[in-house]
């Protein structure tokens, strides 16, 4: 999924007056969790990850089957942002549960990479 289609769903789905700018640097932050904890040395999985400065069709390493988690995540920022504690409260486990389930299908589907190595050392004495 790529970053307009995160924010052209999104904005259909909810009203508000949060700028796209602050939109984007909430799925970056987000982007970049996924890459750093969940992606990192796995198989087949992108490291890179959005930011603001990349364009619009840059597309997201959260895997297709999990790709709504973007909105879930920045509608539970929106909700933060707009001072509503419930709602925060509902789509943060909403956004957890997700996360966790993605992480699991991540380390199900993707091997780890063998970025193992042994180094020796010999004592000269």
């Amino acid at each position: 999924m790529t970053v307009s289609e995160v924010l052209e769903n999104y904005n259909e789905e909810n009203q508000n007056d949060i700028s796209e700018k602050l939109k984007k640097l909430w799925i970056s932050e987000l982007d970049k969790k996924i890459a750093g904890e969940l992606n990192q040395n796995r198989e087949g999985l992108k490291s890179d990850f959005y930011s603001i400065e990349k364009d619009e069709l840059f597309i997201l390493n959260a895997p297709t089957e999990y790709d709504e988690i973007y909105s879930v995540y920045l509608k539970m920022k929106t909700d933060y942002y707009l001072g509503e504690t419930e709602r925060y409260n509902n789509s943060a486990k909403i956004y957890n549960n997700l996360y966790f389930e993605m992480g699991n299908f991540i380390s199900r589907s993707f091997k780890k990479k063998n970025n193992t190595s042994l180094k020796v050392a010999l004592n000269n004495d």
